[in-house]
């Protein structure tokens, strides 16, 4: 009984990564995306639209599998607790250039409403840090989501 109380109260993405490792990941991100849109306690609909452009754009997945995707990362989000369980995921999955694109993501995000809140920045150094990013990493993923968000 024990552990199926344990497994039930998981977050949806350590479930998924037992079965469907890649799907965990997606959500993971997807997760981390809307905790950076939420960070400066600002609801920007054009994080949100952005959200789902950069999902669909880099998932190999459906707009309906993004939509449902999106459905459950703010499910999530709304229950997240910790970011442990998204980073130890994230760092049992992903090599180096998955993590540094994760970061990339999150960026862009914190870009989408033309200004960069201290508390968005504060999330993403932590995430880096959580990743084991080295601060060279780091920034190259901020530049690079830099140079995006003001060529768009």
């Amino acid at each position: 009984m024990q552990s199926f109380l344990k497994k039930f109260f998981q977050p949806a993405f350590t479930r998924l990564n037992e079965d469907k490792p890649e799907m965990a990941i997606d959500l993971a991100t997807a997760v981390l995306m809307i905790e950076v849109s939420k960070a400066d306690f600002d609801a920007d609909e054009s994080e949100a639209i952005l959200i789902r452009e950069l999902l669909l754009s880099h998932l190999s997945l459906s707009e309906q599998d993004i939509d449902a995707l999106l459905e459950n990362a703010l499910e999530e989000a709304e229950q997240l607790v910790s970011l442990q369980h998204i980073t130890r995921l994230m760092n049992e999955q992903l090599d180096q250039q998955g993590k540094v694109r994760v970061i990339e993501l999150m960026w862009l995000v914190a870009y989408a409403d033309g200004v960069k809140h201290h508390y968005e920045e504060h999330l993403l150094r932590k995430v880096a840090d959580l990743l084991y990013l080295s601060q060279e990493d780091y920034i190259k993923a901020r530049h690079q989501a830099e140079n995006n968000a003001n060529a768009g």
